[in-house]
């Protein structure tokens, strides 16, 4: 038997309006699950500098969402990563003026633009062969995998953040593109 003070409320339970109405309430209160789950505004809701969010990932869902320490440089990074282990995609994100990360080997292309920043754009050619390294281009993104590096300007009362996009296994420089332009400031 329930205690006196709960047996009204069990006792309207008992009904099919009393249950859809407990249902009800409780969903008004409680987060949907892409609420509850949106690791980037929980992220943002601690680091002081801004954290953007990719709105276009590929079909490619987060493998992967960690910050990572570095060499006591302040606060951590951020790191996401999208797909499988073959085709995807990596978002680096810190404050700007922190260096830790080393992309590899590379060759700079022309810098682009995103969203009104200028990128700088890489490709991952080998140096070692000297004919093949001269002529690696954008296109080669595709094969080879390419990044790039920009810095996003801050919310208000955040710091400026340096963003790295690197992409692998299938994925054009058309498409790194698109997602660079895609990443959006959250708000926490």
């Amino acid at each position: 038997m329930w205690p006196e003070p709960y047996r009204g409320w069990i006792d309207r339970l008992k009904t099919v309006k009393g249950f859809i109405a407990l249902i009800m309430a409780i969903s008004v209160v409680m987060p949907s699950p892409a609420e509850a789950i949106d690791k980037y505004a929980d992220a943002q809701s601690f680091l002081t500098y801004t954290v953007y969010k990719p709105s276009r990932t590929l079909g490619l869902g987060v493998r992967t969402f960690e910050f990572i320490t570095c060499n006591d440089q302040g606060e951590p990074w951020l790191y996401a990563r999208y797909g499988g282990t073959v085709r995807y995609f990596e978002i680096m994100q810190t404050m700007t003026g922190v260096k830790c990360s080393d992309p590899g080997l590379s060759k700079k292309l022309p810098n682009v633009k995103v969203n009104d920043v200028t990128a700088k754009l890489y490709v991952y050619c080998d140096p070692a062969k000297p004919v093949s390294f001269a002529k690696c281009s954008r296109v080669h993104i595709v094969r080879l995998g390419g990044y790039l590096i920009f810095t996003n300007k801050a919310r208000k009362g955040l710091k400026r953040t340096e963003i790295q996009v690197q992409v692998f296994g299938g994925i054009t420089y058309s498409q790194l593109l698109t997602i660079a332009q895609s990443l959006k400031k959250v708000t926490p």
